[in-house]
């Protein structure tokens, strides 16, 4: 898959938010992926660790999250000229883990390759779950516009 498809759909969901829903600068998108991704295993533990003690009223939804922090790194890349959206082959056992550590990367770095490298990896775990890529990040914009422009999905 060509990660560009990816961010082509954060990009057109965000020139329809930009009124209302501000665009962080790049720093920021990373940093608010770095909590989706955060969250995300949050929502992991809270499913598979139920016995643990600890505030179990949040509603966990690991795909969700995991959109969440897709819809970030497109964001960040959207601002980057010539951020690099090369073809992704997926490789065998990427975690969430990984995209952590290309995002940190990019943060001590700045290589705007590990923001593609993030995506990519993100795109992996997608597969590695079954979830479609491209759909997780249309529901995650859709859900983000019904938020903030919620007149457009009115009857």
């Amino acid at each position: 898959m060509d990660l560009s498809q990816l961010v082509s759909i954060v990009r057109e969901s965000r020139n329809t938010t930009a009124m209302v829903f501000p665009l962080p600068d790049v720093d920021g998108c990373v940093d608010y992926a770095i909590t989706e991704a955060g969250e995300t295993l949050d929502a992991i533990l809270r499913d598979k660790r139920t016995g643990d003690k600890r505030n179990n009223v949040k509603d966990s939804d690991v795909r969700r999250e995991w959109g969440q922090c897709g819809y970030m790194i497109a964001s960040a890349m959207i601002q980057i000229e010539d951020c690099p959206m090369m073809a992704y082959a997926a490789s065998d056992h990427v975690t969430l883990y990984f995209v952590l550590s290309d995002l940190c990367s990019y943060r001590i770095d700045g290589y705007t390759n590990m923001l593609a490298d993030a995506l990519g990896n993100w795109l992996a775990v997608c597969e590695d779950n079954d979830w479609y890529a491209t759909e997780l990040m249309a529901e995650t914009c859709n859900a983000f516009e019904r938020k903030h422009l919620p007149e457009l999905f009115e009857a």
